[in-house]
């Protein structure tokens, strides 16, 4: 009877010897990247987890620390076009996680010089339509820098040709007016251990507008 005993003791210490699975935490970075045509500047901003310790690269350039700030701040300022595709580096447990995304610029060349309260518009912005993720605005500044009009365009659309129904346009009083356009974007994506969410902003440059 000793060695059926024996081997059952045998049977579980080799169970118990198996190495505990190791589970890595998921962090989260998030961040915010504004594109301003009108100067050609881009401006963005990352927050990372308190664990992280290298400093994060934003289209192939270190980014600069944001101290005085609660957490991991990170700011890249450039005067430049804004990249078909943004490449951007973070740290995941020693080792370079680098995320991109695909830019699409918009334009407001296409808004008419003029807009009739009393009858719809269509115009072009882009050269493709808005996905789920995407949002278009669209500003109208009054000449004494009151509070802008706007007017929401969610995606998805089927193209970049914007369709303002009269009513849309009927809310703003006539008269004169700087309108631009601002895409915004959310951006997602996990590799390995970091988990990213990235807000874009892309600013048109301003056009002179009469409203009627």
């Amino acid at each position: 009877m000793v060695y059926p005993f024996l081997f059952l003791v045998l049977l579980l210490l080799s169970c118990g010897s198996e190495a505990p699975t190791v589970v890595h935490e998921v962090k989260t970075v998030s961040g915010h990247l504004r594109y301003e045509a009108a100067g050609g500047t881009v401006t963005a901003d990352l927050l990372l987890p308190d664990s992280t310790r290298q400093v994060p690269g934003m289209m192939g350039n270190t980014m600069e620390a944001l101290d005085g700030l609660p957490g991991r701040r990170f700011r890249y300022t450039a005067k430049r076009k804004l990249p078909e595709v943004v490449r951007f580096t973070v740290d995941d447990q020693g080792e370079p996680a680098v995320f991109s995304f695909v830019t699409h610029g918009i334009f407001i060349d296409s808004l008419p010089d003029t807009l009739n309260r009393s009858a719809s518009v269509r115009f072009d912005v882009a050269d493709r339509g808005l996905t789920e993720r995407e949002s278009l605005v669209i500003f109208f500044e009054p000449g004494d820098r009151s509070t802008p009009k706007r007017i929401l365009v969610t995606g998805p659309t089927s193209s970049g040709t914007v369709s303002l129904p009269f009513q849309a346009i009927d809310d703003i009083a006539p008269g004169s007016y700087e309108v631009y356009l601002v895409k915004q974007r959310v951006f997602k994506d996990q590799i390995g251990n970091i988990k990213t969410s990235i807000q874009t902003e892309y600013f048109t440059e301003s056009k002179a507008v009469v409203v009627e």
